[in-house]
């Protein structure tokens, strides 16, 4: 039996393709894509491909799910045929960096790899929801169950912080890649700052988009539940971040009295979140002693940017065009020394840091990276590419007619998020660029036909009656 929704509707327009109704299953392919579905918030275990700092699982199944309905690219190419160019493009500017540099095999794939898998996760979206036309409300159930079970492991590592249980201690020391059992707990990310690019770039455009309120239930409990075990500080100021762009998002503001309630909504959350983190002992610590001596882990993070951009500025022609994919660890090497030479003039040796001292010393490459997606794309594929990366989403916003309040608060939340974050392949991107890419119609419809045709795709899609089995 195949259900189906009758009352989700794509986007309609003169140039649209007839409306069908929506399904669980269209082939038995559509499993790997419920499978990649299950495996988001699952990014830091053993079993994942390896990206440098996190090893995902769900990016793999998306390119899985591409080979699988290869027939249905052209369709795809149609409609954002330009993104799915601009990977081979760095691809192409990297034969730069890797005749002046070197090449790095095993980087250099794990780089490539990245690309091509954050890319079939737009694919995927756009055959399974546009092409295929699956059920939305299917898949955003599946997301959210995914998640809720991930907090399930949250709290599991919690309690077994206070109780001591070594034997389950040993099996996340054992089967996370990095695993931070009994010292903080991480749900089943790479990191515990990892936390809020799920919450806040995953699950709150689904949140906005289809305005189910289980699964703003689920980032409310999660946001909180993680700062209440001591996630970290990040979770945090993410938290005040996104309420802010949230409330931007749903509240009307040509009414005086949300206008109020808005206001009013803004000051409490900062005022609490300031309470919050002023009460936090890192944040203590951050205030008391600035950043180079306040916290180790944000003066790490803090050096491994600054030696890569201290390597652009002594080689201008590879600030340009890159020093080609996978090579981030010849930047970081070459900007070591001036970048200590900064942290030195500001009073601070950076070899009192074990991981500073480590990352210059290493031979390996497991231990590269930045943790900052723009210094990460500059080093490996330059300025110019940069720039015209940032120009390209911006026409693509622009020829779909997709500016309104809710993709502008979406895109601020992406530009925030990708500071602390370097996953190419990582779903937040992916999800904004195809739905900014889902106008039916660029030529005849108006601003806010557009907006609301396109929120049907999901908006539509939360309702459970209207449907029916079918041979």
């Amino acid at each position: 039996m195949n259900h189906v929704e009758h009352d989700a509707a794509l986007p309609t327009g003169k140039h649209s393709e007839p409306v069908s109704p929506r399904r669980l299953f269209a082939d038995p392919t559509d499993v790997v894509l419920y499978l990649a579905f299950l495996m988001l918030p699952v990014d830091g275990t053993i079993y994942g491909f390896s990206m440098m700092y996190w090893t995902p699982i769900a990016p793999i199944l998306f390119g899985a799910y591409v080979l699988l309905n290869v027939w249905s690219l052209p369709k795809t190419v149609v409609r954002y045929g330009t993104l799915l160019v601009f990977p081979v493009i760095c691809v192409l500017v990297s034969v730069f960096g890797w005749l002046t540099i070197g090449f790095h095999t095993n980087t250099a794939v794990r780089t490539l790899v990245a690309l091509a898998t954050g890319i079939s996760c737009l694919i995927s979206l756009d055959v399974a929801f546009r092409i295929k036309r699956l059920s939305i409300s299917a898949a955003v159930t599946v997301i959210a169950v995914a998640y809720w079970l991930s907090f399930g492991v949250g709290v599991l590592q919690f309690v077994i912080m206070h109780t001591g249980d070594q034997t389950i201690i040993r099996f996340f020391q054992f089967k996370m890649e990095r695993s931070y059992v009994p010292h903080h707990i991480q749900f089943l990310f790479a990191e515990p700052s990892y936390i809020g690019m799920h919450l806040f770039g995953v699950l709150m455009p689904i949140c906005w988009l289809t305005k189910r309120k289980d699964v703003l239930v689920l980032i409310l409990v999660y946001a909180f539940g993680a700062a209440a075990m001591g996630a970290g500080v990040r979770i945090l100021i993410d938290t005040v971040v996104a309420f802010v762009l949230w409330i931007a998002v749903v509240v009307d503001f040509r009414h005086k009295r949300n206008r109020a309630i808005a206001a009013a909504g803004f000051a409490a959350v900062c005022v609490g979140g300031a309470v919050v983190l002023l009460r936090n002992a890192r944040v203590q610590s951050l205030l008391q002693n600035g950043v180079l001596t306040g916290d180790a882990s944000a003066f790490a993070r803090l050096f491994r940017s600054l030696a890569p951009i201290e390597a652009w500025l002594a080689d201008p022609l590879h600030m340009l065009f890159g020093f080609g994919a996978g090579n981030l660890k010849d930047a970081i090497a070459r900007g070591y020394d001036a970048a200590s030479s900064v942290i030195m003039a500001l009073g601070v040796n950076p070899q009192d840091s074990y991981e500073i001292r480590l990352l210059g010393s290493l031979h390996e490459d497991h231990y590269i990276f930045t943790m900052n997606a723009y210094v990460d794309f500059i080093t490996e594929f330059g300025l110019v590419l940069f720039i015209a990366a940032i120009v390209l989403i911006v026409m693509h916003i622009n020829r779909n007619h997709a500016w309104n309040r809710m993709t502008i608060c979406w895109f601020l939340l992406l530009i925030y998020l990708y500071i602390q974050f370097e996953g190419y392949a990582f779903y937040a991107l992916w999800m904004f660029l195809w739905f900014t890419g889902l106008n039916p119609n660029r030529q005849g419809t108006t601003g806010q036909g557009r907006v609301r045709e396109k929120r049907e795709v999901f908006a539509r899609g939360r309702h459970r009656s209207g449907r029916k089995s079918v041979r």
